[in-house]
């Protein structure tokens, strides 16, 4: 039978948006399909090639792990994420896809055998991928001395997500498998089938849009920057409203984390403020609510008005997080309880930011959100989007800014990932880049993003990130030599530029190295046989030591003294 029509139309729509990336109908509806399920139903915001397993790995197309939202496809991912903060969240997401329109017993068991392998015994899996993911597993099990990580598999098909029986039980009895090993939170389990698929790209690429009941509002004073805004309260099911995802297949509504712009992650309804405030609305206080929070503050791309009724469209909640999962936490008394809210209307992102900054001046933000703040990366993505063709990047200053944009996902490039090239590229840092996320922000944040640095220099560093991956993906080089990602990046500057101070050089040098690293990455040709100069000199080095398994690889090379002996033997050749 033919491909769901809906599904084949978004199929297409989904290659045109990446059409660097090769493979029949079937290899990106795996793909596509975990976009909708993970960036749409989810409303995660990641990139869904880096989650597609590129080989032939028993029963599973798909495995994404997170800590905190971010994905992590390795040890050094996972390690740097946990090195910030505490109390992280973990979540461990299998994917199958299949074209067809039923839902096959031997395929679905063959699935949930696989997930299971993954967290015993490695009997059916393997392969470079799947070790690397196994290893970024092990780390995050060795940080849950707070929350076991959840699990979630989903078997995607074409067709209904209504499973026979026989089906059905198969799913209960692998649930129960994976409760015995006591070691998850959440277990979820589920079929999805062209209709949530169909849903999930849809909420992924498009804008937010949502209406709320908004009486007695009041319209705030004028400001050149804002089309308009108002000041007021509503009940707090008007929050709720704009702030729900859409229901999943089981028909449950979760907060939609794509709408706010503090980490929604944060919230812990068991802290002994949060659990009190739940407790006062849950006793039948309803009433006080209004008079002791702070409120709730809405920027929204576009305001329209009719009476009490405001439709609002591209918007973000950037103050009350912690508000909105407190309601989330009482949805049946919602309408009982009333919240202070600011609804403001601006297209102007430099005065969105300045709201932003100050709504959340109370509050611990994330030293990567504030540098998308700066004016200089407001300069780089102004740059980096205007090139044309292969050497075109988006640098994503807020999440999910280019939600409703068709892009090609692999292209966009987050602040925290540009911050660990650069320690690579212009501190000569290849050892530390990877896993010493905390130290390096530490070390170098009054040195990075400055207002009077080259653009094109950090665009040519993000650009090669992305060359980098995009050869290891498509198996154009050996995805074995991924861990040796920094010192390639590195190695491009410093084979032109010996010490660690370019982005203060003049202008006139700057842009000849530019000139060179950009020739090299522009080139697959050229820029394979440059990864795979460095990495076979690694491959020797490590080979003279006896370093075996990959962890035992990722140690050796993040020691100070082999970065030093790379640099002293390698650029003699």
């Amino acid at each position: 039978m033919a491909m769901n029509p809906v599904i084949k139309a978004q199929l297409s729509e989904f290659r045109k948006a990446n059409p660097s990336e090769v493979g029949s109908d079937s290899d990106l509806f795996e793909v596509m399909s975990i976009f909708a399920v993970e960036n749409g139903l989810l409303t995660e915001n990641i990139d869904p090639f880096r989650v597609h397993l590129k080989g032939t790995e028993f029963g599973i197309d798909g495995i994404a792990i997170l800590v905190q939202g971010t994905l992590c496809t390795d040890a050094d991912e996972a390690a740097s994420i946990l090195s910030v903060g505490k109390q992280h969240t973990g979540a461990f997401h299998f994917f199958q896809s299949k074209t067809s329109i039923n839902i096959d017993y031997g395929d679905v068991s063959k699935f949930l055998d696989g997930v299971y392998d993954f967290f015993t015994d490695l009997n059916l899996l393997s392969g470079d991928q799947i070790i690397d993911l196994v290893e970024a597993k092990n780390i995050i099990f060795e940080s849950a001395t707070k929350y076991n990580p959840s699990l979630r598999c989903y078997y995607c098909t074409t067709g209904s997500s209504e499973a026979p029986d026989a089906i059905r039980k198969l799913i209960e009895s692998n649930k129960a498998r994976f409760e015995a090993l006591n070691i998850f939170g959440e277990i979820i389990i589920e079929c999805i089938g062209a209709k949530a698929i169909q849903e999930g790209f849809r909420a992924a690429t498009n804008s937010t849009e949502a209406t709320l009941n908004f009486p007695k509002a009041v319209t705030m004073p004028e400001h050149e920057k804002v089309d308009e805004a108002f000041i007021g309260f509503v009940s707090a099911d008007q929050i709720l409203g704009i702030a729900w995802a859409p229901a999943d297949p089981d028909g449950v509504r979760h907060i939609n984390r794509s709408v706010f712009y503090d980490n929604v992650r944060d919230f812990n309804p068991n802290s002994d403020i949060n659990n009190s405030i739940i407790n006062e609305i849950s006793s039948g206080n309803y009433s006080s609510f209004v008079f002791k929070n702070n409120g709730i503050t809405v920027v929204s791309k576009t305001i329209s008005r009719k009476g009490d009724s405001f439709t609002i469209e591209d918007y973000q909640i950037v103050n009350g997080c912690q508000t909105t999962n407190i309601l989330a936490c009482v949805p049946d008394h919602a309408h009982e309880i009333f919240v202070p809210l600011r609804l403001i209307g601006s297209k102007d992102p430099d005065f969105v930011s300045s709201i932003i900054i100050g709504t959340n001046k109370q509050n611990k933000v994330r030293d990567d959100q504030f540098w998308a703040l700066l004016p200089f990366m407001k300069d780089l993505e102004v740059y980096c989007s205007a090139q044309e063709g292969d050497a075109r990047i988006l640098v994503e200053r807020r999440d999910n800014q280019y939600r409703d944009v068709a892009v090609e996902r692999t292209r966009i490039m987050k602040p925290s990932d540009l911050m660990k090239v650069a320690a690579a590229m212009f501190f000569f840092q290849p050892h530390r880049a990877a896993r010493d996320h905390r130290g390096i922000r530490q070390e170098f944040s009054d040195r990075i993003f400055m207002e009077n640095h080259s653009v094109e220099l950090y665009h040519v560093a993000a650009l090669a990130l992305y060359k980098f991956d995009y050869l290891i993906r498509t198996g154009k080089v050996d995805r074995s030599w991924a861990i040796y990602r920094y010192y390639v990046l590195f190695s491009l500057i410093r084979e032109h530029w010996k010490t660690p101070d370019i982005l203060d050089a003049h202008r006139k040098k700057q842009n000849i190295v530019h000139q060179e690293v950009l020739n090299t990455i522009l080139d697959n040709e050229i820029f394979t046989k440059k990864i795979e100069s460095v990495s076979k000199f690694f491959d020797n080095i490590i080979g003279l030591h006896g370093e075996k398994n990959r962890e035992q690889k990722r140690d050796f090379i993040r020691s100070g003294t082999i970065s030093g002996l790379f640099v002293s033997e390698y650029f003699l050749k």
